[in-house]
Parts: C-alpha cells; structure tokens; sequence
C-alpha cells in the first residue's frame, strides 16, 4: 500500500511540473520612489483609478464549473508552492515590472527617464484634480500595467491559488485577520466612511493555497523613479496603527508568510 500511495504522489507531480514547465512564456518588454504612489492609491483609491482613467479591474466572470475545477486543481497543486513553481513565478512578475516601467515611460514620457528633480515636481493632476509629483502619478500608473500583467500571468500558472490586491483587516493586538470585500470597500468610502479601512493591509499580489488567508508567499511591487536606485519596504510613522513597522514586517505578522519586494530591472528581493 506505501508503494502504491508513493506511485500517485510521484506521479501527481510529475503532471503538475510538466504543467508549469509548458506554460508558454510572456515577452519582456530615495524619495524618488514611484512605491509613494501605491500607498496613496490605496488609502485614496481615486488618485489612482481616476489617474488610470478606469474603474477597478475585476476579473472577467468565467463559467461556474471552470471557476470550481481551477480552485481545486490550485488548492491541490499547492498546499505546498515548490520552488520550482514559485521560480516560474517570480520570473513572470519581474517580467511585468519591467514591462510597466517601460510602457508608462514611453506613454507619458516618450521613453525618456525623469531626471531626480522632475520626479519630486508637484503637479496638479487632470483626472482626480488633486496635486501629486510626477513619481506619485507614474507610479500608480506602472502599478497598474504590473497587476494586470500579473493577474493575467498567475491565471496560467496557478488558477484560484493567488489574490490581487486583497484587502486585510488584522488586529495585531488579537493576532486576528479577516478579509475585506471589494463591495464592502467601495461601500465604506462611498459613504464617506473610509476612515473605518485605516490600518488595513492590501498586499499587491498574495499567493495562496486557495484561500486567501492561508499564504504561502506575498509580493509587493516597489518602482523606483530613478531606476538605479532600490525602493525599500514602507516605514510606518509614529502614531500608526503599525507605526514603526515596516510592510514586511506587518505583512509577515498577519499573514504569517514571506513578503517580497518586486522592481523593474532589479527582480524579486527581500
């Protein structure tokens, strides 16, 4: 019988390797950091929707009985991310780091980088009329182009074992986590209630076992406005639920898994 049990264990992932191994291959395309942005686009969601000129993405609705096969072939892929699947992984988000970068770059810039003192400039944006710098605006646009990427890539490699931009509400004092629904979201800022999302955690991409608050591993996407230099996790200021902490540190706490940083041209760090 132990036989028999070590046959189908070998022989289920030999099956789940191949599967990854075809998985058919996307092209690459300080305070300077455009990191900024994404923490304004989350605490203030129409800096950076609006700026994109679009709502908030929502995956487009797949038949019942595909949703359900995908979640379970990813629950069961991945009680445990191999690291051969998470190498495929991160390769595929480094790619979309890139690709954002250089998109936004030719887009609004025509391919040119900022100098140091454009990204510091402070400008009064059309769409949400509200001043931000130019590292602020580029960057909620690269987050854009980096989570639909990635949405797009995970999708092919790990069906129903990731979130995109989830959002957490996690007691530290109780060592409690809950997820916050995107319609309880739009609902409390809507009505003038976001004061009631402070200190919550929405990591860009979480990957999971087909739960969400079951992680195996949280990345979190960092764009430098001057390419050279590498963006650090956020530092939370004093009077902060967190303040003190880092995002990684905080990430880690709630979820209770790594968290990893990802840049353009750099890749995937600690």
């Amino acid at each position: 019988m132990e036989r028999i049990w070590r046959r189908l264990w070998v022989t289920g992932w030999t099956v789940f390797l191949a599967a990854c191994a075809g998985t058919p291959e996307r092209a690459s395309t300080g305070r300077y950091a455009f990191d900024s942005a994404s923490n304004s686009c989350r605490h203030r969601p129409e800096l950076c929707v609006r700026a994109a000129g679009e709502e908030a993405v929502i995956p487009p609705v797949r038949p019942i009985q595909a949703m359900v096969s995908a979640t379970r072939t990813a629950v069961a892929a991945l009680r445990v991310l191999d690291s051969a699947t998470q190498a495929i992984i991160e390769e595929r988000l480094k790619e979309c780091a890139d690709q954002a970068r250089s998109s936004v770059l030719i887009e609004h810039l025509g391919g040119r980088v900022p100098t140091r003192g454009e990204c510091n400039e402070s400008r009064i944006d059309d769409a949400s009329n509200r001043r931000m710098t130019l590292a602020m605006q580029l960057g909620c646009l690269m987050h854009r182009v980096a989570l639909d990427c990635s949405e797009a890539a995970l999708e092919k490699i790990i069906p129903g074992g990731f979130s995109r931009e989830q959002r957490y509400r996690y007691d530290s004092s109780r060592g409690t986590l809950s997820m916050v629904s995107e319609e309880e979201t739009r609902g409390l800022l809507k009505s003038g209630c976001g004061e009631e999302l402070k200190g919550t955690l929405v990591p860009d991409l979480v990957i999971h076992n087909g739960n969400p608050l079951d992680a195996h591993v949280i990345y979190d996407f960092k764009f430098p406005c001057i390419a050279t230099d590498v963006t650090p996790w956020r530092k939370y200021p004093a009077g902060h639920a967190y303040g003190g902490m880092t995002q990684k540190a905080i990430y880690r706490e709630a979820l209770g898994a790594p968290a990893l940083r990802v840049l353009p041209q750099w890749g995937v760090l600690p």
